[in-house]
């Protein structure tokens, strides 16, 4: 992995803290064969919404993510920041970085199989057929093979990956990738058995009883609705370095009962809390009661403008210019979320371009157009649109759920626009976070709130997002000069013109076409009962590291 820089460390107990990565993260890292003191190894956290799929080649969401990581090992292991060796012993590439060859370590399903490189080969191409519609796919687009097949232009034979034997799994690669090892932790990469998959059908992924595990837990319930409960893996193969004999991870949407759970310790970890509840922690922590890890975390969140809107108006680039100019960001961070960054552009904080962290590089290019005013360019676009004006626009903000804190920002976006642009905004609330989640991937929306966390330590986790077709591209933006601009920055080897690309496509997305609004950098604060050992939160793994974790005599 690259260099990485100290941004923010507010930390309680002895750690460090960078940020690096699906955001800021940090750890209160102790050692794994601290005494337990006969104390039940259970942890209780907490998820605000349920997993879409137990599916890793269909998932996208942080909820499932996090499942899936902390169940299954893939070749590597994200570990005090750093990519570790895993279900890969060791790798090596060519000199000309074309070609990975990972050896695998001898390791087990929990039916006692063993897993072998035809179970990394056989995730690879799954998640690059055209019928699983990966939502990731174009990550992985370096693969040789692996866009051509995806886009039904090419066959899977021709995809390129291969198992050299039962324990040697290669990798070629169309250009040589600086983060390729990175994606090597991504969850869609994860080792699947075909008998399991295929015998399950289309509903692989919805049953924890009818999948094999790999990783330090297994599912153990999933209570939709609910709870997701894991237990230790004793098959796993670094199983002694697992102390946790049970995980609780609670569906909790609202914060404030979050903070109560907390309060009352039925609650071990609370993250991303809001500035007035870090406050009235402090007390806890100067007591020693509470530890805390808090600092930049690589995400973004934004308002996504369906570019393909059917009613027209947001097909137009001025008219989401003005939405987006529209918005009071100091005051939202400051008066309704009370928590994080307002941000002026895509790529957050914590991410590096080379040694160089790209934000403060890079400055935010909303705010080179702050000063112009959003009434005017509302008016000019829906000329340019052929809209009546004597008309009031109306249009529809699409809320996630009907969460009391979704309910807050909604009305403040309405109330934001309604008084900034003269226009009517009606809010459509979707049923749950994976309808929502279906609405904005299939366009069946207006405008809508969403956001995205770093999957890898570089920009283009962040501005891959929106090449022409991607299947994360919320807004359904396409540019021809953005796509070859970023596309060219993924393969550049020089990182100052790297960095120009980056910027000028960033501006591209974020000024000349507003084709999003950012809204927030995410400053992740993250307490812990100071019982709790050995956490990690880790950008570009799941929402909480819990491998290494055990309770502390209470």
């Amino acid at each position: 992995m690259g260099k990485k820089k100290l941004l923010v460390m507010t930390i309680t107990t002895v750690l460090t803290m960078t940020s690096i990565l699906t955001g800021c993260k940090g750890s209160n890292t102790t050692p794994t064969n601290s005494s337990t003191n006969n104390t039940p190894q259970v942890i209780n956290v907490s998820t605000t919404q349920d997993p879409a799929t137990l599916d890793t080649s269909k998932l996208a969401d942080s909820a499932s993510n996090t499942v899936a990581q902390e169940t299954q090992e893939g070749l590597v292991r994200l570990e005090n920041k750093k990519l570790v060796a895993a279900g890969a012993e060791k790798w090596e590439t060519s000199t000309d970085g074309l070609t990975w060859t990972f050896h695998l370590r001898d390791y087990s399903w929990t039916d006692g199989k063993k897993i072998t490189a035809q179970d990394y080969v056989y995730a690879v191409k799954r998640l690059f057929e055209p019928s699983i519609a990966c939502p990731n796919a174009g990550i992985f687009y370096v693969v040789k093979g692996g866009e051509a097949y995806n886009t039904n232009k090419g066959k899977a034979e021709d995809i390129g990956v291969k198992a050299v034997d039962e324990k040697t799994l290669q990798f070629t690669l169309n250009t040589p990738t600086p983060y390729f090892l990175q994606l090597m932790n991504f969850v869609n990469v994860l080792p699947l058995r075909q008998d399991i998959v295929e015998k399950a059908g289309e509903s692989y992924g919805t049953d924890p009883k009818a999948l094999v595990y790999s990783g330090p837990f297994v599912v153990d319930q999933w209570v939709k609705g609910s709870k997701v409960i894991l237990k230790k893996n004793d098959k796993y193969w670094d199983a002694k370095s697992v102390k946790l004999e049970t995980a609780n991870i609670n569906l909790i949407p609202e914060e404030a009962t979050r903070q109560q759970m907390f309060d009352g310790k039925s609650l071990d970890l609370i993250q991303n809390v809001k500035q007035e509840y870090s406050t009235k922690l402090k007390d806890k922590i100067d007591k020693g009661e509470v530890t805390s890890i808090i600092g930049y975390y690589p995400s973004v969140g934004y308002i996504a403008f369906n570019n393909n809107d059917p009613n027209k108006i947001f097909t137009n680039a001025k008219v989401r210019l003005a939405f987006s100019l529209a918005l009071d960001r100091e005051g939202y961070v400051k008066n309704v979320t009370k928590k994080d960054q307002a941000a002026y552009g895509l790529v957050p904080y914590g991410l590096n371009n080379g040694d160089k962290i790209f934000r403060e590089a890079a400055s935010e290019p909303l705010k080179e157009v702050k000063g112009q005013d959003p009434k005017e360019l509302l008016k000019q676009g829906l000329q340019e649109l052929g809209l009546d004006q004597s008309k009031q626009i109306e249009i529809t903000f699409l809320q996630r759920n009907a969460n009391a804190d979704t309910r807050v920002v909604g009305e403040f976006y309405q109330s934001q626009w309604e008084k900034n642009l003269g226009v009517k905004v009606k809010i459509d609330t979707a049923s749950d976070g994976a309808t929502f989640n279906k609405m904005i991937m299939k366009g069946t929306y207006q405008v809508a709130q969403t956001g995205w966390g770093a999957d890898y330590n570089d920009p283009m986790t962040f501005m891959g997002l929106f090449i022409t077709g991607d299947g994360n591209n919320s807004a359904f933006f396409s540019d021809s000069q953005y796509d070859e601009l970023v596309k060219k920055a993924s393969v550049e080897s020089d990182m100052t013109k790297r960095l120009d690309m980056f910027k000028q496509a960033e501006k591209i997305l974020i000024a000349d076409k507003a084709a999003i609004a950012p809204l927030t950098f995410n400053v992740a604060s993250n307490y812990m009962q100071s019982y709790v050992k050995g956490l990690d939160i880790e950008a570009g793994g799941p929402s909480y590291e819990l491998k290494r974790v055990y309770i502390e005599k209470k």
